[in-house]
């Protein structure tokens, strides 16, 4: 039951915004990270969904004593639902999930029916980038952080007063970053996008 703890707290710390996900999930014991990673990733994907379940069986306000916070609920409830189960021990705290096991599933089943899908798979998050892959390696943590950074252009003006566009960019380019054609698919340095036409003192990263 450690694994799903020790989950939990890292899903606490992603809401609270205490580093990337590379960054939170690179602390982790190397012995579980790998196991971690994946049920973070995949609790994310389905975070709104298993919220609503999780607050229509009212599992918080019924088993407050044993399920303390809503992280905790939310990976166990994943596991429950879509992964094939709780892998822990029997306990205190395996048991307050399965006695809403049919409630929980039923609400799942009522989901799916409202919104007209027949797999669980289509009842995944898509607005959450921080869940927007799938995790089958440690390596892919680093692919995420910066897949996800390139998702969201940043745009800075230059303000020519102090120097000139071009002086900006070569500043840019001494310190590692690079130009590049705003149509490639894969950005994988730093990069500087040569002014935006309309707007020449635009820059964006």
């Amino acid at each position: 039951m450690n694994f799903y703890f020790e989950a939990a707290k890292t899903l606490d710390r992603l809401d609270s915004k205490q580093g990337s996900i590379k960054g939170v999930l690179a602390t982790l014991p190397e012995k579980t990270r790998k196991r971690s990673a994946a049920l973070v990733i995949e609790t994310l994907k389905y975070k709104a969904v298993l919220i609503d379940i999780i607050e229509h069986t009212k599992l918080l306000k019924e088993e407050r004593k044993k399920i303390t916070s809503l992280n905790l609920a939310l990976v166990l409830v994943h596991d429950l639902l879509l992964s094939g189960g709780i892998q822990a021990g029997d306990g205190p705290v395996k048991q307050a999930i399965l006695r809403h096991k049919t409630r929980l599933h039923g609400e799942l089943q009522k989901i799916k029916i409202k919104r007209g899908v027949k797999t669980n798979s289509e009842l995944a998050q898509t607005g959450d980038q921080r869940a927007g892959a799938s995790l089958e390696s440690l390596e892919h943590i680093t692919y995420i952080d910066h897949h996800l950074t390139a998702l969201i252009p940043r745009y800075v003006r230059v303000n020519t007063l102090a120097w000139s566009t071009d002086e900006a960019i070569e500043s840019l380019i001494s310190r590692g970053f690079t130009t590049s054609d705003p149509f490639e698919s894969q950005w994988v340095s730093p990069l500087v996008l040569p002014p935006i036409v309309h707007l020449p003192s635009v820059l964006c990263n």
